[in-house]
This record gives C-alpha cells, structure tokens and sequence, in this order.
C-alpha cells in the first residue's frame, strides 16, 4: 500500500506541475474596446484628421499679420549733371538719402499710424557766385501721422473680421474631423463584429463537423455488423465531406479577416488573437423620444450647423459696418531741420502739426449691400438644411431603435428554433437507432440544426451592427479608449 500511495503522490504532483506551467499555445483574446482603442491610437486616419484642425489654425493665425509691424527702408544715392541745360540753377548735384518708416495697424481701435525719418545730403555746384543756398546742405525730417475711423471700421470690427471668422472655422474644422473619426471608428467596429462572426460560424461547422465524423464512424460500424445498407455509409460520407469544405472555408475567411484588422490596427499580434464579444447579449436602449428630445442639444452634427450659422451671422454684423460712410480723423507732425552742418542739422526748429478729417461714402453702396443680402440669404438657407438634417437623423434613430428592438424578438425566436432543432435531431437519431428511420432525415435534421444555429448568429451579429450605428448616431462610439 506504501508503494501505491507514494506512486499516486508522485503522478499527482507531476500532474499539478504540467498545470502551473505557463501555457504558450494559450490564444490571446481581444474585445470590441480595446481594437477600437488599438485602432485610435495606430491608424495614420487619426493623425491626418488632428492635422486638419492645426491647418485650421495656422489659417487664422495668418491674419495675426495684419497687426505687425511694418518696417520699410528705401535709400539711395544721386547724381545730376546739368551743365548743358539752361532752365536749372545748378550745374552739378549729388545726393545721399536714407530713409526708414514704421507702419501699424491696430485691431481694438481701428487706427493706423505710421512713422517715417529721412536723413539726407547735397551737394551742388552753382552756375553763379552770387547763390545764397549752400552747397553742402544736411536735412533731417520726421514724420508722425495717426488715422482713427469715426464712423467704419470703428473699434477694429472690420480689422478683426476675417480672424473672427477664422475662428469658426476652426471650431467647424473639429467637429467634422471627429464626425470622420467616429465614421472611421464604426466601418472597424462593423469589421470586427465581421471577425465575431467568422469565428463563430467557425466554431459551427467545427461542430458540425465532429458530429458528421462521429455518425460516420457509428454508420461503417453498423454496415459492418451488417445493420444497415450501403447507401447509408455513402450518404452519411457526402454529409462529413460537405461539413469538411465549409470548415476550410470557415478557416480561409477568418484568416482572411484577422490579417486585414490587423493590419488596419498596425498589430501584427492581432493575427494570433481571437475576439472576445458576447456576442448573443442584449443592449439596453432608451425611449426613442427621450433621445430624440436631447437630440439638438447632443448631436455633434447639429452642433456644427449651429457654428455656421453664427460665423454667418458675425459676417453679416461686420458687412454692417462695412456699408456705413468712411469718417477717420488724421493726426500728424513733420519736424524738418536743414543745416551746413551734419549736427546742426538735427535741431528741431521748424514743426509742423496737422489736424483733419476725411469723409468717403459711395453712392447706392451697391456692392455692400449685395454681399449683405447674399449672407442674409445664406443664413436661411443653412437653417433650412440643419432642419432637413435633423430630421434625417431622426428618422435614422427611430428606424435603427425600431430594427434593434425587433431584433430583439427574432433572436427570442432564433432560440426557441434552435432547441426544437435540437430536440428533432434527437427524436431522428432514436428513431434511426431502433432501425425505423432513414439516415437521410438524420442528415437533414443535423443541417436543420446547424442552419438554426448559423441563423441565430448572423441576426446576433446584425443585432450589434444596429447598436454600433445607433451608438455612431448619438455621437457616443468615439468615446471608446
């Protein structure tokens, strides 16, 4: 009895050991979530579309420009010979100019101001002794001048107008890209629920397989007992045959499959993996007028139209301005200084100030005035069409809430099919056991069953796509990480 005991413990405990090895033939799994997460985060798609938003962007930061600084230099040097021309006082002059100027507009007034210096020297030959200018002469001047609108463009507005409007875009620019996103998001969930149902439609005919192998195996055992006739054996070899091919079909498919997601997710190990979803599960939905009482609050599309028509609307405001009488009031000074002497030169003995207003109005304003109308119209349009959108997407909510719901009831049915297959397939068995039946209703009775049950998947799995696109249309599949 020692002996025995020892031997037992000892199978035991090498037994106990192969089961704490890590197994490495163990297949990953991989559920909806996380392959969405893996394709957010890998897919080029994602990184284009960001890109577009930083376009967007740097568009409107290209009007920040308007407001810089303008420097501008232009000198230059002169020379003059007259010495054959009558009409002219001089023989000979020369002349070295340099000269700068700062220009700047400025967005929270309107006004423009603008500064210029210029330092110069001549020297001329006269055709008379008796001359009383110089010859050498050194000048300075400085020039300040600021415009400040009255009437348009009062405040900036037209100033700021196209980088306000820029910034709709951007906002525009965002929703859409998310809306592609989340497009992009539903065609892979669409194709991993496709993978879902390749391994299991697999994971059938597998099993229709080892049933048809196992009544082969029980059909040659009687034919040799010499039970049953030949054409039995035959017909049952055709049904495993038959179950065979769909099982290498099944295979291509998922293989098939598998590489394309895997490629589509950049995760080679996908191909090793097998997806997890519960596949036969039911999703609790709301009322179909609570989502649709939310729905001008929550949808992400309707959200843009209401961007546009504010960015059309702040057009129409600035085009406003645009249409009003041009009254700007203009400031500025000259201080002027000339010498015989380069340092002399830079006393400020002679300003001037200058104070004045300049009025411009077209006539009819015609071309403001369409450009008005042509927003106003613009503007009823686009709420036109947020109206037609919307009810787009209610009917596609109600028809998918509709669908998923009698899903729901098919798949119910799909199940009580399934088990009156399933119990017809046992009654056909018995009845061919006790040598009272014909092998070809056990055949079509196994089919019926495998058909039953391929049927319930394939509802299964439209039964998700249906929530996928529900979940898409509520702007709600892009929160996946």
């Amino acid at each position: 009895m020692s002996g025995e005991y020892q031997m037992k413990m000892f199978i035991f405990m090498v037994v106990m050991i192969v089961l704490s090895m890590p197994q490495s033939g163990a297949v990953e799994t991989i559920s909806l979530e996380e392959f969405l997460s893996t394709v957010k985060n890998n897919h080029p798609f994602f990184e284009q579309e960001s890109l577009s938003v930083d376009i967007s962007v740097e568009s409107q930061n290209r009007y920040i420009g308007d407001k810089d600084w303008i420097i501008e230099s232009s000198p230059f040097i002169s020379y003059e010979n007259r010495t054959g021309l009558f009409n002219t006082t001089y023989d000979k002059l020369s002349q070295l100019q340099v000269n700068g100027s700062l220009q700047k507009r400025f967005w929270q007034t309107g006004g423009r101001f603008s500064a210029s210096y210029s330092s110069v020297y001549a020297n001329q030959e006269y055709r008379t002794l008796f001359s009383t200018n110089p010859s050498e002469l050194f000048r300075q001047q400085l020039s300040l001048t600021y415009s400040h609108p009255l009437l348009r463009n009062k405040g900036g507005v037209l100033d700021r107008l196209e980088f306000e409007l820029a910034a709709y875009a951007i906002d525009f620019t965002e929703i859409r890209s998310v809306e592609n996103q989340e497009d992009f998001i539903l065609n892979m969930g669409v194709g991993f629920l496709d993978w879902v149902f390749l391994e299991e439609q697999l994971s059938i005919n597998e099993e229709r397989l080892r049933l048809a192998e196992e009544q082969l195996a029980s059909t040659r055992d009687k034919y040799d007992a010499h039970l049953i006739d030949k054409v039995d054996v035959l017909r049952q070899e055709d049904a495993q045959r038959i179950a065979k091919q769909n099982v290498v079909l099944s295979q291509s498919q998922v293989s098939a499959k598998q590489t394309e997601l895997a490629v589509l997710a950049q995760s080679p190990e996908f191909s090793e993996s097998q997806p997890e979803h519960d596949i036969y599960s039911m999703v609790s939905i709301e009322e179909i007028e609570q989502t649709i009482g939310r729905l001008s609050d929550d949808s992400r599309v309707l959200t843009a139209f209401n961007v546009l028509a504010d960015q059309l609307a702040h057009k129409v405001s600035g085009l406003s301005n645009q249409t009003r009488p041009q009254l700007d009031l203009n400031l500025g000074t000259v201080l002027i200084e000339d010498d015989e002497s380069y340092g002399k030169s830079f006393g400020v003995d002679n300003p001037s100030l200058f104070v004045g207003l300049q009025f411009t109005y077209p006539l009819g304003n015609h071309a403001s005035k369409a450009d008005i109308k042509k927003s106003e119209l613009e503007l009823l349009q686009l709420n036109a069409e947020r109206k037609s959108v919307f009810l787009n997407l209610e009917s596609s909510i109600r028809s998918i809430v509709i669908q998923i719901r009698e899903m729901e009831h098919v798949l119910a049915l799909n199940l009580s099919q399934i088990e009156s297959a399933k119990e017809r397939t046992l009654e056909e068995v018995k009845v061919y056991e006790q040598g009272r039946g014909d092998m070809t209703f056990v055949i079509q009775s196994q089919d019926n069953e495998a058909h039953a049950r391929l049927t319930y998947l394939q509802n299964a799995v439209g039964y998700h796509k249906l929530v996928l696109q529900y979940r898409a249309l509520r702007d709600q599949l892009l929160v996946i990480e």
